[in-house]
C-alpha cells in the first residue's frame, strides 16, 4: 500500500508541474501581445505640438537662389617687396582709408643706402669730367680758331701786296718773277687758309663727338642712380590709388625678401559681390541674371557678371555686379548676403520645403485633414525650390495642409492620428 501511495503522488507533481509553466508562458504572451498592441496604437498618434504644417499657395512662384559672401573690388593694387628689407614701421593698418601718396610702410635696406652713395659719387665723378673735357676741348678750339684768324690776316695782307704790286708790274717796274712769287704766296695762303677751316670744322666734330661720350656716361650713372633710388623710394611703401587698405602681410622687425607680398589696396567705388552658392543649384545660374545684394540691409540692384566653374567645399563662387549706386557703409571685405533670380512661374503651386525633401524628386508626405485631426499619406512629385520654399507639380492642391517637420519615423503608416 505505500508503495502504490508514493507512485501517485510522484505523477501528481510532474503533471502540476508541466502544468505551471504552460500557465507561465500563456501569461508572458499576454504581456507581449498587450504591449505590440499598445506599441502599434501609440505608433499611429503624433503630438499636435510636435507637427509644424504649411499651407499650399498658388501664385507667382519665382526661382531663386540664395547666397552669402564679400565685397571686392574689381581692381585692386597688390604691392610687392623689390629688394629685401626689414619693416621699421608699420604706419597704417587694414581698414585704413588711404590716397595715391598715402604711406603704409617704411622699411630699411643698409645695403641700398651703399649703394645710393656709390652711385651718387659715380654720378658726380662723371659730371665733373664732362666738364673739364668740355673746357678742355674749348680750349683747343681757341687755339685753333687764333690760328684760323690768323692765318685769315695773313692773306689780307699778302692779297693787299699783291694788289699793290699789280700796277707796278703792268708799268714794268717790277719785273714778272717778282709778281709772279707774289701771287704764289697768295694761292698758298688761300690753300693754308682753307687747310686750317677744315682743320677747325674736323676738331669742332671730334670734341662733340667726345663730349657726346662722356654725356652718354653721365647718363648711364644717372640711371644707375635712378635705380638704386628707386629702390631707395619703394623701401617707403606707398598707397598708389585712392580706396582702402585691405590686406597687411607683414609685420614690424620682419625681414622681406624680393618679391613678397606687402599690401592689398583696393578701391571703394568698383565694388563687386562674390558669392557661394551651392554647386546644386549652381546649374540654374547665368551671366546676366538679375540679382539682389543686402549690403547692411540696404538692398542694392545687381547682376551675375561672372560665374567661377570651380568647386569649393561643395559651393561655387558667383561676382554679382551692382547696377546701381551702393550704400554709404559699403566697403571691401563687407559680408554680405544675396539672392540671385534664376527663373519664374505663374500661377504654380508651393509650399514651405518639408523636411528632407529635395528639389526635382518624388516623395511621400503627410498631407492633413480638413478636421485637422489625421494625416495621411501621399505622393508628391516637387519642382524647383527658392528659399524656403518649393514648387509643387503634382499631388497637392491649393489650400492643402502639409507636415513640414521630420515625421520619416512615420514612413511606413499610410495615416496618423494628431492628438492633443
Amino acid at each position: 500500500m505505500d508503495i502504490v501511495k508514493s507512485r501517485n503522488a510522484g505523477f501528481a507533481q510532474k503533471w502540476f508541474a508541466s502544468k505551471k509553466w504552460l500557465l507561465i508562458f500563456a501569461a508572458l504572451g499576454v504581456v507581449v501581445f498587450g504591449f505590440a498592441l499598445r506599441t502599434k496604437a501609440s505608433s499611429m498618434n503624433i503630438s499636435r505640438d510636435a507637427l509644424v504644417v504649411g499651407v499650399v499657395k498658388k501664385g507667382r512662384f519665382d526661382v531663386t537662389v540664395d547666397g552669402y559672401g564679400e565685397l571686392k573690388s574689381s581692381s585692386t593694387r597688390l604691392i610687392t617687396s623689390v629688394s629685401k628689407a626689414t619693416v621699421e614701421e608699420v604706419v597704417l593698418k587694414p581698414g585704413a582709408k588711404v590716397v595715391a601718396d598715402s604711406v603704409i610702410l617704411r622699411m630699411s635696406n643698409p645695403q641700398i643706402d651703399q649703394d645710393l652713395d656709390l652711385a651718387r659719387q659715380q654720378l658726380e665723378s662723371e659730371k665733373i669730367s664732362v666738364q673739364e673735357i668740355t673746357l678742355t676741348k674749348q680750349r683747343e678750339l681757341q687755339d685753333e680758331d687764333a690760328k684760323l684768324l690768323e692765318a685769315q690776316s695773313q692773306l689780307e695782307l699778302i692779297e693787299m701786296r699783291q694788289k699793290a704790286l699789280a700796277d707796278l708790274a703792268r708799268q714794268r717796274i717790277l719785273s714778272h718773277i717778282e709778281y709772279a712769287e707774289i701771287n704764289m704766296k697768295v694761292e698758298q695762303q688761300r690753300r693754308n687758309l682753307k687747310i686750317q677751316r677744315e682743320r677747325y670744322a674736323t676738331l669742332q666734330q671730334i670734341n662733340r663727338a667726345q663730349i657726346d661720350i662722356h654725356k652718354k656716361m653721365v647718363e648711364q650713372k644717372q640711371l644707375a642712380y635712378d635705380k638704386v633710388q628707386e629702390q631707395k623710394d619703394k623701401l617707403t611703401v606707398r598707397a598708389g590709388r585712392e580706396g582702402t587698405l585691405q590686406l597687411l602681410y607683414v609685420e614690424l622687425g620682419q625681414s622681406i625678401e624680393p618679391g613678397k607680398e606687402l599690401a592689398l589696396v583696393g578701391g571703394d567705388k568698383d565694388l563687386n559681390a562674390l558669392i557661394k552658392i551651392p554647386q546644386s543649384k549652381s546649374d540654374s545660374v547665368r551671366i546676366g541674371q538679375q540679382a539682389r545684394i543686402s549690403i547692411g540691409g540696404n538692398p542694392v540692384l545687381a547682376k551675375v557678371a561672372q560665374i567661377n566653374p570651380g568647386v569649393v567645399d561643395g559651393s561655387v563662387t558667383v561676382e554679382l555686379q551692382p547696377r546701381q549706386a551702393l550704400p554709404d557703409n559699403a566697403r571691401p571685405n563687407l559680408n554680405v548676403d544675396a539672392v540671385i533670380e534664376v527663373g519664374s512661374f505663374d500661377n504654380a503651386l508651393f509650399v514651405d520645403r518639408p523636411a528632407n525633401v529635395v528639389a526635382n524628386s518624388s516623395t511621400n508626405v503627410f498631407v492633413v485633414d480638413k478636421d485637422g485631426d489625421n494625416a495621411a499619406r501621399v505622393a508628391v512629385a516637387f519642382g524647383q525650390e527658392s528659399g524656403k520654399q518649393i514648387q509643387i507639380k503634382s499631388g497637392l492642391a491649393d489650400g492643402a495642409q502639409v507636415v513640414l517637420s521630420d515625421v520619416s519615423k512615420y514612413a511606413a503608416e499610410k495615416s496618423v492620428s494628431i492628438v492633443d
